[in-house]
This record gives structure tokens, C-alpha cells and sequence, in this order.
């Protein structure tokens, strides 16, 4: 049964902290400091009038891939976001844009907070398989500079910070070669492959706990499956089969959450977003669900749930359906009700 589940805002949820909500909707930013109940705008990116068009309507917004992607918090009044194709540095405190600078790439899937540094992946279509590269900021976003270059894969899904160890962890797709899991612990001086190889490696999202990096498989063409490593060991364990690719994951206090994606597929054909949790990393179901929308998926996007990012202790899980029923709308459940 899916649990009950209450909207606070129309727009995405992105990044849950110590006293602050941050989301967007259209080209702009609001902040709750009383878990979700009220909302107040904190400021409006300085867009051209093309692209604000693009970002007024949900349609055109779907189409154009228009909206704000992702948030960083740098401290209380520095927040660092990327949407609309380019980067922002926006101090909150004197109400002013720092830096403006173009995104590497079509849009990173995720920007990823690491002690004093800001990395993202290159993610493109990338038939050609040119060089794609990790970029990182140890400015707050103001410049950016590539710190490794991947040869011969498709993209970079995401780089991750290991909260339990100082090593960061990134993963690349698409195919078989191509699809795997790397961790570096000299600030990418070098790079190791973990795991690699097949489509049950080929994963967007990781989530980390002292002894384990979990992830959920990202492939249309095989059953999808929730999985952990072993840090010690490098052994992978499958542990939940779920309907159909995995994108996104996120931690509300020390429970463990991943959602699935409405894809075209001939292996996986449900058409409900999933979002599946686990109180012990060991056991899991599915805590909420939404019916794809009726807009097609190649032009409108694959049905999906995003989680925010950031260290969310508030006792309860935050998220965004996105072209599914309740199209984002900012959701919330009990973390003490799921399990």
C-alpha cells in the first residue's frame, strides 16, 4: 500500500540541510526554515527572455530540459545551483550573483559537495565516445577545472562523496565496457575501477554507509536490481529486484532510499515511479508510487522521482515526482511511518 503522502510546494525539491529547505520552481529559488510549512523566495536567476519562456510552462520545461537541475550549499550564505544549460554563484546574504559560468556538457546528473570542493561529470549523448572529463571548483563555483579525463565511455552519471572515508567515487555508462564503478582517495591523481563490466554495474546513483556502498542497476535492457559493495571485500551483493531502472537515491536520517524510472523497455515495462526503502540496508520495499503521465517519453522525459541532496536528519523523506502523477510537487513521508 502507499503510504500517505502531503505536497507543501509546487516545484522540485533540491537540497535538505541543518535549518533549511531549498527549492525551485521556473528560475527561481525558495528556502523553508520550518521543514516545508512556509516558502519565501530567495532570489530569481538572471536569465535571458528565451529561456525564461522555455522554463514558464511545464510542457516547454519537460521539452527543453529548462529548470533548475541541482543546489550546493557552500556555507549559511553561499549556495551554488545548475540549471539552464550554466552554473551560479548566488550569495544569499547580499542578494547578488558571484559567478556565471558554462556547464561542460549537456548537464551533469549530479553535483557533488565534497569537504572544500565541488565536483560534477560531463553527461552528453556522446555517440563518438570523445573524451569526457570531471570538473571541480575549489572556489565555490566562481572557475572550474577538469581533474580527470575518462577515454572511450558514453558519459559520467555522477561523482559521490564517502561521508566514512575520505574518497570520492564516481560512475560512468553505457555499455558493457564502458558501465562501471571507480573510487579515488588522492583527489583524482588517480582512479581505480571497483566494479565494472556488465549492465548489473552500469549505475547512476550511490548511497554509503560505514561498511557498504549501495547502488541500484541502470540498464533498460536487463531486470534491475537494488545492490551493495562490500568496501573490504569489493564483493557485490544483489539484494532487491525493482521494477525497472534505478536513477536516484538518497539517505533522511540513516534509512536508505533509491526510486526507479518509467523508461522505454522491452525487460522492464511498469509504468509506475518506485520509490524503494530500507531501515538496515538488508530489507526493502516500496514506500510510494506514481503512475506515469500520458506526455511521451523521448520528448517529455521518462517518469522519475528526484531526491534532494544534503544531510537530511528531519525525519522525513523529501522528494519530486517528475512526469508522473503530482508532476512536481514537493513531497514528504514520515521516515518513522515507512518501515
Amino acid at each position: 500500500m502507499q503510504a500517505e503522502v502531503c505536497s507543501k510546494f509546487i516545484g522540485s525539491i533540491l537540497y535538505v540541510g541543518k535549518c533549511i529547505l531549498i527549492a525551485s520552481y521556473n528560475n527561481a529559488a525558495y528556502a523553508s526554515h520550518d521543514n516545508g510549512e512556509t516558502w519565501k523566495a530567495v532570489f530569481e536567476l538572471p536569465l535571458p527572455l528565451s529561456q525564461r519562456i522555455k522554463g514558464l510552462f511545464s510542457l516547454s520545461s519537460r521539452l527543453f530540459r529548462a529548470k533548475v537541475h541541482h543546489v550546493a550549499c557552500i556555507d549559511k550564505n553561499i549556495i551554488v545551483l545548475i540549471g539552464y544549460g550554466s552554473i551560479f554563484s548566488f550569495d544569499l546574504e547580499n542578494k547578488k550573483i558571484l559567478s556565471i559560468t558554462q556547464v561542460h556538457g549537456k548537464r551533469p546528473l549530479v553535483l557533488c559537495s565534497a569537504e572544500s570542493y565541488l565536483y560534477y561529470g560531463e553527461y552528453r549523448g556522446n555517440q563518438e565516445r570523445q573524451p569526457v572529463h570531471i570538473w571541480r571548483s575549489s572556489d565555490g563555483g566562481l572557475s572550474w577545472d577538469a581533474v580527470f579525463q575518462f577515454k572511450k565511455i558514453r558519459h559520467i552519471h555522477g561523482v559521490f562523496n564517502d561521508p566514512y572515508e575520505d574518497k570520492v567515487w564516481v560512475t560512468t555508462g553505457d555499455n558493457d565496457e564502458e558501465a562501471a564503478i571507480w573510487m579515488t582517495d588522492d583527489r583524482f591523481r588517480t582512479l581505480q575501477k571497483v566494479v565494472g563490466g556488465t549492465q548489473q554495474l552500469r549505475a547512476v546513483q550511490l548511497l554509503f554507509t560505514e561498511s557498504y556502498v549501495y547502488f541500484g542497476s541502470d540498464t533498460p535492457l536487463e531486470k534491475n536490481y537494488i545492490c551493495r559493495i562490500d568496501k573490504k571485500t569489493g564483493q557485490v551483493e544483489k539484494l532487491q529486484v525493482v521494477e525497472s531502472s534505478v536513477f536516484w537515491g538518497c539517505k533522511a536520517e540513516n534509512h536508505l532510499f533509491f526510486s526507479t524510472a518509467v523508461e522505454p523497455s522491452k525487460v522492464n515495462k511498469c509504468r509506475d515511479a518506485c520509490v524503494w526503502g530500507s531501515k538496515d540496508g538488508e530489507t526493502w520495499k516500496c514506500v510510494a508510487y506514481f503512475r506515469k503521465d500520458i506526455w511521451p517519453m523521448k520528448l517529455f522525459q521518462y517518469g522519475q522521482i528526484f531526491f534532494p541532496t544534503g544531510e537530511n536528519n528531519t525525519g522525513y523523506l523529501w522528494f519530486t515526482p517528475f512526469a508522473t502523477e503530482k508532476h512536481m510537487t514537493v513531497q514528504r513521508l514520515d521516515v518513522r511511518g515507512l518501515f
